[in-house]
């Protein structure tokens, strides 16, 4: 069972201390400015209130400011584009991942889940790449074509370049060395080989604007703040900007 968190806003549509991320959730959605946090303990929170403290955003996986958005064109090429992004606070710290499937160049569904107490920034993206590669293997078909793309180079030359090498050293790297996230990345990439051909991976710049990159993003967030451990379906497509507006 998750542990009961207490949430604080300081700015939003109504402030104080609420029990219920549900109630939070419209308060601060599109609220410009808006500043909220979650505190374990009504103590914590009610000193945090008083203090008037503004929340700090998760940090993102990857460091850099906002710039504008950027135009995204779909490759018609593909039938289905799949967005994945992990974040972690502090790296390594607390990680969770999202996913942002699109068939047919339209919103379809929303993932996010994968929460890791001790992860790190590599971690959260693979998680999420991974779970894309899943999203796709049961969507795929002799008719389909899917592409997935991430905003994590590691991740994608992972699957794409190193691991060719890395399987015939038996997941060590040159010298024999340790290679991190073994274990995770040998199982991500026999599912890539089985995928090789019908799914392709692709990078996308982050934080630049791109919807599909911007939702997993918040998803990802939203997996942290909620501690949610297994993937599971956001239910909210149809609120897609209230989710972009999350801070």
């Amino acid at each position: 069972m998750a542990k009961k968190k207490f949430y604080v806003v300081w700015v939003g549509k109504q402030t104080g201390v609420f029990t219920d991320w549900s109630v939070v959730q419209p308060l601060v959605a599109g609220y410009p400015g808006a500043k909220h946090k979650s505190y374990p303990s009504m103590e914590d929170a009610k000193k945090a209130l008083d203090s008037g403290a503004p929340a700090a955003r998760l940090a993102p996986s990857k460091p850099g400011t906002k710039k504008k958005p950027q135009e995204f064109v779909f490759d018609k090429a593909y039938d289905i584009h799949i967005f994945s992004d992990g974040a972690c606070d502090p790296n390594p710290g607390e990680a969770g991942s999202g996913v942002a499937v699109y068939e047919r160049c339209l919103l379809s569904e929303l993932w996010y889940g994968c929460y890791e107490p001790l992860g790190t920034n590599n971690t959260a993206e693979l998680n999420a790449l991974y779970k894309a590669l899943e999203i796709a293997e049961k969507k795929l078909s002799p008719d389909r074509r899917i592409q997935i793309l991430s905003d994590s180079s590691y991740s994608i030359n992972a699957m794409t370049k190193w691991s060719v090498g890395w399987e015939k050293n038996g997941w060590t790297r040159k010298g024999n060395q340790e290679l991190a996230n073994k274990e995770l990345i040998a199982s991500m990439y026999c599912l890539y080989k089985r995928l090789a051909g019908n799914v392709v991976l692709a990078h996308v710049k982050g934080h630049s604007g791109v919807e599909g990159n911007e939702l997993a993003d918040r998803l990802s967030l939203m997996a942290h703040r909620e501690k949610i451990v297994g993937f599971q379906m956001f239910d909210g497509v149809s609120k897609k900007e209230e989710l972009l507006s999350l801070e």
